[in-house]
């Protein structure tokens, strides 16, 4: 029996577990959620019942778990399933860390990596201070509270702040850059680090962020491609993250990276999926494979 914490990826990654002969015990936040009625053994629980959840693997006789959602109170249970013995797939002290938009961006302008500048970052009650800014510009949540979107104009900026003050969150504000979007899976099971390619999708483009009207994601030239490929494994080498990864890019006249996914949204009826699909690409098979790697390093058989 193998643990699975997934949310919206919790049906391929059931479907991927069952075709190798796994049995699944799942921890949904919701009864409705995918995955939980095809799971073996199932419980709805809010995420952050930890007690609950560790004596429910436990009963299951569950020593190793997958996570397959990037959601913070995932990682904060991740942490304490860690504390109690449990083996994973992900590293939660990674995953915070890339969650914190600004301590990653900090870590990619150590390694000399293009990322969009930080024009300001502080806590939202500091708000005032950004109308000396210049527009346009990026604005985004650190801890991803709500959804990056595009000032243009003062009005934009009265809107938000009255949006995002209820979200009690610390604020990130970037350049803008206008350019091409893409994004990079690279899988790293902890021999091997290795790019899954380009694949053409837009955040942006695709969640409708507000502002972005005119996002978009166009094929590029092989050189350019192999370069954003080996700037994707770069980070996963010189960061240290293992799993599966996805790593967003926009292109200009430079390559700038914008954030990385620790772990990334597998479901049927996500957003990248189709994107994935259309490359050819079993991106929960990616997921699934890479995870029983990763566990299987550990000391405890599944």
């Amino acid at each position: 029996m193998i643990g699975l914490i997934a949310g919206s990826s919790g049906d391929s990654l059931v479907d991927e577990l069952h075709k190798r002969d796994y049995s699944v015990a799942i921890v949904c936040g919701k009864k409705n959620e995918p995955g939980f009625s095809e799971a073996d053994c199932s419980l709805a629980i809010d995420l952050s019942r930890h007690e609950e959840i560790y004596n429910f693997f436990d009963l299951h006789s569950v020593s190793k778990v997958i996570f397959g959602t990037g959601h913070t109170i995932a990682f904060t249970l991740a942490e304490y399933l860690l504390a109690k013995g449990i083996s994973l797939n992900i590293d939660p002290v990674k995953c915070n860390m890339a969650k914190d938009k600004y301590k990653f961006k900090r870590q990619l302008e150590a390694l000399g990596i293009n990322t969009p500048k930080t024009l300001w970052a502080n806590d939202i009650s500091k708000f005032k201070d950004i109308k000396e800014l210049s527009f346009p510009y990026v604005f985004k949540s650190t801890s991803d509270k709500f959804q990056p979107c595009k000032i243009n104009n003062m009005n934009e900026l009265e809107l938000v702040n009255r949006e995002v003050l209820r979200a009690d969150s610390k604020v990130l504000v970037e350049e803008y850059i206008d350019g091409n979007d893409c994004t990079v899976a690279v899988v790293n099971d902890g021999n091997i680090i290795k790019s899954l390619g380009v694949t053409y999708y837009s955040k942006a483009k695709e969640y409708k962020l507000r502002g972005f009207n005119n996002a978009y994601s166009k094929k590029m030239t092989c050189e350019k491609e192999r370069e954003i490929c080996r700037i994707a494994e770069e980070i996963v080498r010189k960061l240290h993250f293992f799993g599966l990864v996805r790593i967003d890019f926009i292109v200009s006249e430079e390559i700038y990276v914008l954030e990385l996914n620790s772990v990334i949204v597998t479901g049927y009826t996500g957003s990248a999926y189709p994107f994935f699909k259309k490359q050819g690409i079993n991106i929960a098979s990616v997921l699934i494979d890479n995870a029983l790697t990763v566990l299987k390093a550990r000391k405890t058989g599944l």
